[in-house]
């Protein structure tokens, strides 16, 4: 290997790496951003099972990912 092909595996491997740190950050954005609008419903009253239903999950799968305890 010389050193060309060094640094382009090395450059390779920093843009994978920022690109997976961007989609880390929106991923976790994203999942806030469903999290608050889930306990919302629920704060709200709507039906757990109905909440469920619509976002094709299970029950219990609202409270894990609105952090509440069952």
């Amino acid at each position: 290997m010389d050193e060309a092909q060094k640094r382009k595996l090395i450059d390779d491997a920093v843009k994978a790496s920022e690109k997976a740190a961007s989609a880390r950050a929106t991923a976790d954005s994203l999942s806030a951003a469903r999290r608050a609008a889930i306990k919302a419903a629920m704060d709200a009253g709507v039906p757990r099972q109905e909440l469920a239903d619509a976002l094709n999950v299970r029950r219990e799968t609202l409270y894990e990912i609105a952090k509440y305890k069952n």
